[in-house]
């Protein structure tokens, strides 16, 4: 049984897009250190993405215990439970306030309620360029009316707003977080060209603490944030003990082109220390392009086989 003072975080915030990265953690080499680490201590999979997508993934890597956070922060799953512990919803006129907005900037939309997500979108591209993005095939209309009746059948937790160049993503955000003063939902970017809207208290990182709160973890420096393939800034500066991404961090911004240079075997230390409880010293950041190695990732599962859970 595992005490409160050895109780760690391991937060994986994911896009679990249809991308090189996402298939190997679900069905690859990354995922066995995954399950192995969910054995030790505790998992968050952090997702902006519909519950319902972020299950289908958690079954297909295999993993039994922990949390999942869905629609950027607005639902808590409990894995172990099959239960949502945590569910808010946006306001409709909130929602169609966001979906206007959207639309008039000619952007895709992407809603999430309960049960499924569903699009909208005038432009062809936008909606074949996310659709090759997901995870799951991403049903979306073109006919506004449509759209009106799914938010009015159901709720509504998350709106995504996608374009196909950053930039563009950019400028719609900017002008959007001008116009947002009395709202009660705030803006969140992805790393590439999306932003996430959702109620303010339902941020990636607000719901991190409920979780923290949920398992009596008052530490922050029990909480380790790993970037896989997308980024939260709120997240990265209050958990100071990081495995991120090369690629995450540079499309970031985040760190300069020279502590990207952090090298695979002090990050594989990192793992071991922090989950396996080590005597070697290392730092709390690293950030590496290879983090799916066969050899080094073997050799973690050996040793991590070979090491008795945390007392």
């Amino acid at each position: 049984m595992k005490s409160l003072k050895s109780q760690k975080l391991f937060i994986i915030d994911i896009n679990p897009g249809n991308d090189e990265i996402t298939k190997d953690l679900v069905i690859g080499r990354l995922s066995k250190i995954v399950k192995n680490v969910s054995l030790y201590q505790n998992v968050v999979f952090l997702a902006h993405s519909n519950l319902s997508l972020v299950k289908k993934m958690i079954k297909d890597i295999g993993i039994k215990n922990g949390y999942a956070v869905s629609d950027g922060g607005a639902r808590i799953y409990n894995i172990a439970k099959d239960q949502v512990v945590y569910d808010n919803s946006m306001n409709r006129d909130a929602v169609l306030a966001v979906v206007h907005y959207a639309i008039m900037q000619n952007s895709l939309v992407l809603l999430s309620s309960s049960h499924r997500e569903y699009a909208y979108s005038m432009n062809l591209l936008n909606a074949s360029s996310l659709n090759k993005k997901h995870y799951l095939p991403l049903p979306y209309t073109n006919n506004y009316q449509k759209l009106v009746k799914f938010i009015n059948s159901t709720v509504i937790h998350s709106i995504l707003i996608y374009q196909k160049e950053r930039n563009k993503m950019l400028k719609v955000l900017d002008i959007f977080n001008s116009i947002l003063k009395d709202w009660s939902f705030v803006a969140i970017p992805g790393q590439h060209s999306y932003f996430l809207v959702t109620n303010k208290d339902d941020t990636k990182y607000n719901t991190v603490l409920k979780i923290m709160e949920m398992l009596n973890i008052i530490n922050v420096d029990d909480v380790y944030y790993y970037a896989l393939n997308t980024i939260n800034n709120q997240c990265v500066k209050a958990f100071k003990n990081h495995l991120i991404h090369q690629d995450t961090a540079l499309i970031s911004d985040y760190y300069n082109k020279i502590s990207v240079q952090a090298n695979t075997d002090n990050m594989i230390a990192n793992i071991r220390h922090v989950f396996f409880h080590t005597d070697e010293f290392v730092n709390n950041t690293y950030i590496t392009k290879e983090i799916i190695n066969t050899k080094r990732l073997n050799q973690i599962m050996n040793e991590a086989h070979n090491t008795k859970k945390v007392s």
